[in-house]
C-alpha cells in the first residue's frame, strides 16, 4: 500500500514541476481548471498572464514539497524494514508536510490575489504602460 503512495506522489511532483515551466514561460493560457484562480486573477488575460509569470514559483514549491512526500514514505519504510508499513512519526513528517503544501498554497494565494486586484486595477485605470 505504501508503494502506491509513492507511485502516487511522484507523478503529481513532476505535473508540479511542469506548471512552475508553463507559469514562467507564460504558456499557461486563461482557464477554470489549472493555475491560481481567484476573481481578479482571470479578469483578464493581462492579470492572469501577469500573476502567473510572476508566482510561478509557487507550483515550484509545491513541486519541491509533494516530491519530498515520497522520500518521507521510503525512508519510513527503510526504517521499519517492512514494506507495507511505517512507524508513526513518518505518518506525522508526511501530516506536517500536508499541512505546509496547504499552508503554502493559501498564503501564496492570498498575496497573489492582492496583486492580481492592484493590476487589474490600476490597468483599468490607465496607470499602467
Amino acid at each position: 500500500m505504501l508503494l502506491c503512495l509513492i507511485v502516487l506522489f511522484l507523478p503529481v511532483a513532476q505535473w508540479c514541476f511542469s506548471m512552475y515551466g508553463f507559469a514562467k514561460n507564460g504558456q499557461l493560457e486563461r482557464n477554470y481548471q489549472i493555475g491560481i484562480k481567484t476573481r481578479w486573477i482571470i479578469a483578464s488575460d493581462e492579470t492572469w498572464e501577469y500573476v502567473h509569470r510572476k508566482y510561478a514559483f509557487v507550483f515550484l514549491g509545491c513541486g519541491v514539497l509533494v516530491a519530498t512526500m515520497p522520500l518521507d514514505v521510503a525512508v519510513g519504510m527503510i526504517a521499519a524494514r517492512d514494506i507495507n508499513t511505517m512507524d508513526m512519526i513518518w505518518w506525522w513528517m508526511l501530516l506536517a508536510l500536508a499541512v505546509i503544501l496547504v499552508a503554502w498554497l493559501v498564503i501564496c494565494g492570498i498575496i497573489a490575489n492582492h496583486d492580481a486586484k492592484n493590476h487589474y486595477l490600476d490597468a483599468a485605470l490607465g496607470n499602467r504602460e
